[in-house]
């Protein structure tokens, strides 16, 4: 199946061209459940294995361009779990808006496809996933809901202080567009979000629902989510969430370690100290990162901060 929109580079981080990565999930899907286009601009790839479905939405273009494997957020749950899967891929920047999409969402709770599955989780890292993970697990009342950075909407009256998005604010919000009030019919919904980060601070702070869980990540900047894609705990805390076992306190501390080794979070902590004027903090920190990490960056910092 080939692709609408061009998905750069020619070659995927799988190493599989483009026509040969969507072949790979036409197959995967053909084999295992299902896979075709909704509309002009997603695809869906659902698998089909055990009680427990991840939901998860994410742009081809990433997937293609970034992913090792080539396969899609969650997919890690089907190899490991032996959960059930449905991706989906927009094949633009669409932020999950189009009217097809909505009417795939409402068909499949109206004929029982949720309702099917012991439990369900809607998985969303970066603004406009996090956004649709929220929003559209309002078909699904008392799903888990896993999002990193989600946007609350870009409607102007709601989020005119995110200035990141300016073209899309033309998009149509007026469904399922304000994910804090959908989000309210999760059983849980873990938000990551970084403190630090104005734009993402503001989103997150939307979300009141009792039924949300804020984890503010310090310094882990626009996607937290890398933490825990470097760290590889995905399943951990996914297991966690479907367990009722994923607190703040429990989240934080799974990404302990994985912090503490993450080049791009040590250079925002060694800056921040430096900035707010504790250069022997910098220091600490530029030291134990050039340590750890060999990068030449904080061998340099260090070597200015002692001067």
């Amino acid at each position: 199946m080939s692709l609408a929109a061009p998905l750069a580079p020619d070659i995927g981080a799988s190493g599989l061209t483009r026509p040969a990565w969507a072949r790979r999930l036409a197959d995967i899907g053909e084999d295992h459940g299902a896979f075709h286009r909704i509309g002009a601009d997603h695809l869906a790839l659902f698998v089909q294995e055990g009680d427990t479905l991840v939901v998860s939405f994410d742009a081809a273009a990433r997937v293609f361009a970034e992913e090792p494997d080539g396969l899609p957020p969650g997919f890690e749950a089907v190899r490991k779990r032996e959960w059930s899967l449905l991706s989906i891929l927009s094949t633009r920047d669409t932020w999950f808006r189009a009217p097809d999409l909505m009417a795939f969402f409402e068909h499949l709770a109206a004929c029982g496809f949720f309702d099917s599955f012991a439990q369900v989780i809607f998985l969303g890292f970066g603004p406009a996933p996090g956004h649709a993970a929220c929003a559209y697990a309002s078909v699904a009342p008392g799903a888990l809901v896993l999002a990193s950075a989600p946007a609350a909407t870009l409607d102007p009256e709601l989020a005119g202080f995110d200035h990141r998005f300016r073209p899309d604010r033309a998009r149509d919000f007026s469904r399922y567009g304000d994910a804090p009030s959908l989000v309210d019919t999760a059983r849980q919904a873990v938000i990551l979000y970084d403190p630090t980060e104005d734009a993402s601070a503001a989103h997150a702070g939307q979300f009141r629902a009792a039924s949300v869980t804020l984890v503010p990540l310090r310094f882990s900047g626009p996607a937290p989510h890398d933490l825990i894609a470097s760290g590889g705990l995905l399943m951990l805390i996914l297991r966690a969430l479907v367990n009722n076992r994923l607190t703040r306190t429990r989240l934080v501390q799974m990404t302990r370690a994985t912090r503490r080794a993450d080049p791009a979070y040590l250079w925002r902590l060694a800056h921040r100290a430096e900035t707010q004027g504790h250069p022997a903090r910098a220091r600490l920190v530029a030291d134990h990162a050039a340590a750890i990490t060999g990068e030449r960056r904080f061998t340099d910092l260090a070597a200015r901060l002692a001067s």
